[in-house]
């Protein structure tokens, strides 16, 4: 699994799909329990869904690196994005870091029973940025 494209057909005419073509999404969740702060795994996020219980204060839990996350999705091109959803079913505030190469923007914060949206766009050959929705 990982950033395949799709094929659009169009006017009769078959293309690979483009970003604003819209999504399809078939969410595998991955249930994180650890009481400690973590690494949110490559496949985890290709998974559509992470969710996070079972911790007992507030934690920050970081994305994998870029190129992990790169050589997972080697269709993405410059200016692509993958989006990911984070579930926090804790009585605490999430919060979601980048990993190495991955530029965190915006409001990163899971509230507390709440679910938010990522996005991960590929803005150079090596490196990311990841927004929250």
């Amino acid at each position: 699994m990982g950033f395949s494209r799709a094929v659009i057909s169009e006017k009769g005419l078959n293309r690979k799909a483009r970003a604003g073509d819209g999504a399809l999404m078939h969410l595998r969740r991955t249930n994180q329990t650890t009481d400690s702060n973590q690494t949110i795994s490559v496949a985890a996020i290709l998974g559509g869904l992470y969710s996070r219980s079972g911790t007992n204060t507030n934690r920050t839990d970081t994305t994998a690196t870029a190129a992990d996350l790169l050589a997972a999705m080697p269709e993405m091109d410059i200016g692509d994005t993958y989006t990911f959803m984070v579930s926090n079913a804790t009585a605490n505030p999430l919060v979601i870091a980048g990993g190495t190469s991955v530029t965190a923007s915006g409001n990163l914060t899971v509230p507390t029973l709440q679910s938010k949206f990522f996005v991960l766009e590929k803005t150079s050959a090596t490196a990311m940025t990841l927004y929250g929705c």
